[in-house]
C-alpha cells in the first residue's frame, strides 16, 4: 500500500496543482482567488480539527479529513499533469464540495 503524503504536504500539492490548472484553463483573477480560497479553507479546517483527528473518520462509513483531502489533491494533480479538459469552475466546485465535507467532519466531531 502506498502511503499518502502528510496533510501539510497534500495542502501544498493541492495549492500547486490548482496553480497549474488555473494556468492551463486560463482562469480569470476571480477564479484564481476562488481556487485559493479552497486551499485556505481546507487549511483552516485542518487547524481546527487538529492533527490528532486528520486520519480519524468521524463515524463509520465516512472518510477522514485526510482521505477527503487526498481525493481532491490526487485528482487535481492528475488533471494538472495530463492537461485537463475540465474547466476551472469544475475544480472550484469540486474543491468547495470538499470544504463542505471538511465542515461536516468538524461538526460531527464537535457537535454530535
Amino acid at each position: 500500500m502506498i502511503q499518502r503524503p502528510t496533510v501539510r504536504e497534500m495542502l501544498e500539492r493541492l495549492e500547486n496543482a490548482y496553480g497549474r490548472l488555473a494556468d492551463q484553463t486560463h482562469a480569470t483573477p476571480e477564479e484564481r482567488n476562488r481556487l485559493s480560497s479552497v486551499v485556505d479553507d481546507l487549511r483552516w479546517y485542518a487547524a481546527r480539527l487538529g492533527a490528532e483527528r486528520w486520519q480519524v473518520a468521524p463515524r463509520a462509513g465516512r472518510w477522514s479529513f485526510a482521505e477527503n483531502l487526498w481525493h481532491v489533491t490526487e485528482q487535481a494533480q492528475s488533471e494538472a499533469a495530463s492537461g485537463t479538459r475540465l474547466t476551472c469552475i469544475y475544480f472550484i466546485d469540486h474543491g468547495k464540495e470538499h470544504v463542505g465535507q471538511a465542515a461536516e467532519i468538524f461538526a460531527l466531531f464537535e457537535y454530535s
